[in-house]
């Protein structure tokens, strides 16, 4: 995992506690984001939303899912389900990089999800000046997904919601993928 990678996860618990402790904070920023890239583009999601961020770990694939449902994780004796957010977004699947690639782990209703990402870059909290919310997108991504593009220093963030990225049929398969493993797990044992 890359030095970046390993400082920005490890702010991500005083980010959330800073940001729920301090009600103004709410008034000098919208909300921080935690961001990361995609097929050279940026993207967003809010950092509340983040429960941590890991390098690529071994992914234990399951048979006759969709594309995106890449398989499950073993996260510290929890089995977490995780999805290709290229593939989701309906962008061109590329070969992962181990140092680069990464996994954001995200509470999405009731299941926790990791969402492979390419790279992940920073947290940065925008005004709400700073986000365009009425937007004409003309794009592969669905325009539910987005909630806005900020204006960053030297390009545009797309802002997604991550509940809204997995429809409830996508949670349903998932979700039942889950419930099952620990019950293999605990046959072969």
């Amino acid at each position: 995992m890359s030095k970046v990678l390993e400082q920005q996860a490890s702010r991500i618990p005083h980010y959330a506690s800073h940001a729920a402790s301090d009600p103004n904070a709410l008034k000098r920023v919208a909300q921080k984001n935690l961001i990361f890239s995609l097929a050279d583009e940026q993207y967003g999601i809010p950092l509340s939303s983040v429960k941590e961020v890991i390098g690529l770990v071994t992914v234990t694939p399951i048979p006759h899912v969709p594309p995106f449902f890449k398989g499950l994780i073993n996260l510290r004796g929890r089995i977490i389900s995780v999805i290709d957010l290229r593939l989701k977004l309906g962008l061109e699947e590329t070969e992962y990089e181990a140092k680069r690639t990464s996994i954001v782990i995200s509470d999405v209703n009731a299941l926790t999800i990791g969402s492979i990402v390419d790279d992940v870059n920073e947290v940065i909290g925008f005004d709400e000046e700073q986000i365009e919310r009425e937007l004409e997108i003309s794009h592969s991504i669905k325009r539910d997904y987005i909630t806005g593009v900020a204006k960053a220093k030297d390009n545009l963030v797309l802002l997604l919601d991550i509940h809204k990225v997995l429809d409830p049929d996508d949670l349903d398969i998932i979700g039942h993928h889950v419930a099952i493993a620990p019950q293999q797990d605990s046959r072969e044992g």
